[in-house]
Parts: C-alpha cells; sequence; structure tokens
C-alpha cells in the first residue's frame, strides 16, 4: 500500500468548495479553537480580516475563538484552514504544522503538558484516537497500538478522504509525538474514499 507523507498531502490537489461544502456532520469547535485570536496574535489585527473576507458567508461569521460547546459543520474547518494557509503562509500548506505546534503547547498548560509526556505517545495516540466521536459527529477510529508504533483507522465519513484534513492528522500525530517528548514520524495510507491511517512511529 501507497505510503502518503506530509510532502504529498501538501501536493495533493485540494477539493473544490462545492465538494468541500458537501461534506455531511459537524464537528466540536475545539477543532479550530482559538483560531481567530491566535491569527491577530501572530500576524496582527487585520490577518483575521483577511481571512474572513477569504472564507466568505457562512464562514466569515465563526467566532474567533470556539469551544467543545460548540459545533460548526465540518467544512469549516477545512474552508478556514485552506484560507489561513492562502493568505497568510503563502498557498503551502506545511508551514502550518509548527503554528500548529505552538499553538497545541500553550493551549494545554503546563500540568497538561506534563500528563502527556508521563502517559507516553502510545497511550496519548490511543487516547486521541478514542475522542474522534467526541470531536467528530461522524466517522470512527480504532487504534493499534505496538511497542514504539500506533496505527490509527479512521473510517466512515467522507471527510476522511480529504487531503487537507489527512494532512492535518499527520501534523497532529506528529505534535502529540513532540509534545509527549518522542519525537519521531507520520506517515498515511489511503484506505478508500471515506476511510484514512495514521501510522506513528518513534524510537
Amino acid at each position: 500500500m501507497v505510503q502518503l507523507t506530509i510532502d504529498t498531502l501538501a501536493a495533493e490537489a485540494r477539493w473544490d468548495t462545492s465538494r468541500i461544502l458537501a461534506i455531511p456532520g459537524r464537528c466540536r469547535g475545539d477543532a479550530l479553537g482559538r483560531w481567530g485570536e491566535n491569527l491577530a496574535r501572530r500576524f496582527g489585527g487585520e490577518a483575521l480580516t483577511k481571512v474572513r473576507t477569504r472564507v466568505g458567508p457562512p464562514h466569515d461569521a465563526l467566532p474567533a475563538v470556539l469551544t467543545a460547546k460548540d459545533w460548526v459543520p465540518v467544512h469549516a474547518q477545512l474552508v478556514v484552514t485552506e484560507a489561513i494557509v492562502d493568505e497568510l503562509l503563502g498557498g503551502d500548506l506545511r508551514a502550518l504544522y509548527p503554528l500548529l505546534v505552538e499553538d497545541t503547547r500553550a493551549g494545554l498548560g503546563r500540568i497538561q503538558l506534563a500528563l502527556v509526556r508521563t502517559l507516553g505517545a502510545g497511550r496519548v495516540l490511543a487516547r486521541a484516537a478514542a475522542g474522534i466521536r467526541d470531536l467528530y459527529e461522524r466517522g470512527t477510529a480504532t487504534a493499534q497500538v505496538e511497542r514504539r508504533r500506533v496505527r490509527v483507522e479512521l473510517r466512515g465519513t467522507p471527510l476522511f478522504g480529504n487531503p487537507t484534513w489527512r494532512l492535518l492528522q499527520l501534523f497532529a500525530t506528529r505534535t502529540l509525538l513532540e509534545l509527549a517528548g518522542t519525537p519521531g514520524s507520520a506517515v498515511g495510507e489511503d484506505l478508500g474514499a471515506d476511510a484514512f491511517a495514521t501510522i506513528a512511529t518513534w524510537s
């Protein structure tokens, strides 16, 4: 089976807007989190205005801070992410990674970061997979944990076939490895139109 890397997913053709908007289901607001606040802090107050203008309605009305109590259409995550990349990161999806690591680290705080390190990469990645149904209204995830390797299969929604979403999953996996103090690698596998797998390894 062909492995999908961060570079290959970043180079893959994006879905057109109509196809993205047709993806069914909702996700919790913390899939986007403090997205607008982080933009303004990092790029200045005009950055949020630029991104809102680019995404247009209805996504331009999204609150700058979303939490687990909020529900938004799953396509909002993709539309906003791609707009940020195109407006502020030169169109290179790979440039998101260090920003996501920084924002995740800041969002967790010292106590939770210490817990992540205590649990270790394997248990943290398994817990993240178990939480997919809490984050997304549709789809399932199962984790296979081995020594210094975790494979997560995600199935059941067209969202899991989107290349930008797949790339975000590899970023999330690498971020958790880094925060757990065990930097490693993350690759993906195409399991079909509505399924995807991430494979994390570390030494």
